[in-house]
This record gives C-alpha cells, structure tokens and sequence, in this order.
C-alpha cells in the first residue's frame, strides 16, 4: 500500500498536451500522460515512490490533483487543503499604496506569486500581455533600487543558469511569451561570468519572435551598469 495516494480530477484536468506540467514536475514519473482521454494518470506501479511533497500539486493551475497520507491528511484540489506556498496569486498594489505611505514602509512592486521559472505557469493570467523580466536570483539582494527601478511594472521569473537544472527553461520561457503576446522581455543579471549564461539562454528561446530584450547588469556593489 503506497504511504501517499495521488487523486487526478480528470473532468478538471486540462489535458497533457495543453498543460502537462504535473508530469514534467513529478521527479518520480508517477503521474503520466493518458493517451486514451488526452488527460494524465497515476502510474500506480510507482505510486508508492510518491514522497508526499507536492510538486505536482504546486504548478497545477486547475487544482485537478490531491494528494491523501495513510493517515488521512491530504492537501490540493478544489476539496481538499491549499498548499499556498505556489499557488498562482496576482497583487493589486495601488490598493496598498497609501496603508503603506501611512505606516512608512517601503511598497513591494511585485505582482505575480510564485516566480521561481521552475514554477511559473505559463497559462497564468497575470501573463496576459504584460512585461516580463527574467532576473538572476542574485539579482534583487544585490540591487537596492530593484522594485523601483527594474520590477515595477512587470512580471518577474527568476532563475540561476549555473545552480538550476536549467533543460526545460528554454521551452517554458518561450511559452510564456508565445502564450501571452509579451512584448518586452528585462533580463537583469549580475557581471559574474556565469550570469550571462542567462541572458544567453533568453535570446535563444526567444530567436525569431517579435520581442524586444533588453539586458540589464547589476555590479557586485550594487550598482546599476547597464
């Protein structure tokens, strides 16, 4: 008996082919493609490797999975506990603007939850013609002016090409892009030589859209190069 149990809503579920970002999530390939309904399914052979940590669960945007413990607990779907930690939020911040300007605070710009590219969606709504910036994970400690001067404004999705597994990275940023008519693409790295793997690997996934990239350099000082 597998110690977690994974539950696909298949009237719910979008279908591998429009969607299909439970099966590249899930590390143990349990969840796989349904050739007959178009749908995913569990490989129950290795349902018992399911370590319970939702991958799946994080970069569903329909809620069509849960997952149940033996002993009961379970979380995802539309029934069953939310796992917020990922799941897609979109920030009015003209709303906070002025209870922030009354208690001093500094207002975050940023406007879409979650922004690991990992586990960006690229069929989330806040996409929909919006500007993108794709910014090295160093990028926002480093920079102090970042919210106000780079992110304002847009979307953000960050990753790091010399520690992520960076494979599917090409196909899920031109998605993003292809899917939600961007125009403007920010890619803000930092002048580590690793860095401009990042801008490199932007430029190629977006070779032959009609895309204006701009490249943004931040110095190991903080400082705004270009």
């Amino acid at each position: 008996m597998a110690k977690f149990k994974i539950e696909i809503d298949s009237e719910t579920c979008l279908g591998y082919k429009e969607c299909g970002l439970c099966v590249s999530a899930c590390e143990e390939s349990i969840i796989v493609p349904d050739e007959k309904t178009g749908k995913v399914k569990v490989d129950k052979t290795r349902e018992i490797n399911c370590d319970g940590l939702g991958a799946c669960l994080d970069v569903c945007p329909v809620g069509a999975l849960k997952i149940t413990s033996e002993s009961g607990f379970s979380c995802g779907g539309h029934s069953g506990n939310p796992c917020p930690g990922s799941a897609v939020k979109s920030f009015n911040r003209s709303e906070q603007r002025s209870e922030m300007l009354q208690n001093k605070e500094t207002e975050s710009e940023l406007l879409n939850w979650p922004v690991q590219l990992h586990l960006l969606n690229p069929n989330a709504s806040y996409f929909k013609n919006a500007d993108l910036i794709i910014a090295a994970d160093c990028v926002p400690f480093a920079y102090p002016d970042f919210h106000n001067n780079l992110l304002k404004g847009k979307v953000l999705a960050i990753a790091c090409p010399k520690l992520d597994d960076t494979k599917d990275y090409m196909l899920k940023i031109r998605q993003i892009v292809e899917k939600n008519n961007i125009k403007n693409v920010t890619v803000a790295i930092m002048t580590v030589p690793c860095c401009s793997g990042l801008y490199s690997l932007v430029n190629r996934a977006l070779d032959g859209l009609d895309v204006n990239i701009t490249k943004k350099v931040i110095s190991l000082d903080g400082k705004l190069m270009d």
